[in-house]
């Protein structure tokens, strides 16, 4: 295991640099190019970049639309699902893109580089990776979402605790939903950038066996990096949607 440093290590709040540092990066990256996208704006001759976030709209519209129940909450849910959808994408490369560490036996106690963490991890720091391959950081957004699910349902209180009374199971249902939402994410983003490494670390006599391999997965971990971007997006609209009691109430 990587040894990644870390800001309060021996407290109850570690703040982990690198995914921190990525996922300011991915933000920073995602405002960058809506800006360049939106920075001359034409109806009549729109150019790539307008076309295709004017499309990601609309596809991120699509899937809010096909999991709530009326167009009011399709209105407000659409800007926090496209934004999620273009962040957790550039996120998600991040790691297929690059993944950038550093060797050391030099440790570095107020960031966590113990000597027993370094030997652990043979020395490896990581400084460049996908953020979600850090299990904190995607179980916090799956935590925001839950969070965002549960407030739509308060707005009808009475069809809200009945839904529960009636049920009284699916209170589990609320604690496996938002691990798995968020595990999901980090599982399949963690095992890629695992594999990946692996492959670039294999001896050299294996070379013309791990670079098809290497291409091969490299080529697969885009796929899933872009699949799990629109899964978890897709499931953010369900998860409040099926709470929108008052929605669904009023579109019958």
């Amino acid at each position: 295991m990587p040894a990644f440093p870390y800001l309060f290590y021996n407290t109850f709040f570690p703040i982990n640099i690198t995914t921190i540092a990525m996922m300011l990066l991915s933000g920073l990256i995602v405002v960058v190019v809506m800006r360049l996208a939106t920075r001359s704006l034409d109806v009549r001759r729109p150019g790539r970049w307008q076309n295709f976030f004017e499309w990601a709209i609309e596809f991120a519209g699509g899937m809010a639309r096909d999991t709530m129940p009326s167009e009011r909450i399709v209105r407000t849910i659409l800007p926090l699902a496209f934004t999620m959808l273009i962040f957790l994408f550039v996120a998600n490369w991040l790691g297929v893109v690059a993944t950038v560490s550093i060797k050391t036996s030099t440790p570095v106690p107020w960031l966590g580089l113990t000597a027993a963490r370094l030997a652990q991890a043979h020395g490896e720091v990581p400084l460049f990776d996908s953020p979600t391959a850090n299990m904190s950081m995607t179980l916090s957004f799956a935590f925001m979402v839950w969070l965002m699910s549960h407030a739509q349902g308060l707005k009808t209180p009475r069809r809200y605790f009945r839904h529960y009374l009636l049920n009284p199971m699916a209170v589990i249902e609320e604690i496996t939903t938002p691990l798995t939402h968020g595990m999901r994410l980090f599982g399949n983003i963690f095992a890629g950038e695992a594999l990946i490494g692996v492959l670039v670390g294999a001896p050299l006599m294996y070379l013309p066996l791990t670079v098809p391999l290497l291409l091969v997965w490299l080529f697969y971990s885009a796929f899933v990096s872009t699949i799990q971007a629109y899964v978890f997006t897709i499931l953010m609209t369900l998860y409040v949607g099926q709470k929108a009691y008052s929605e669904s109430l009023s579109h019958h």
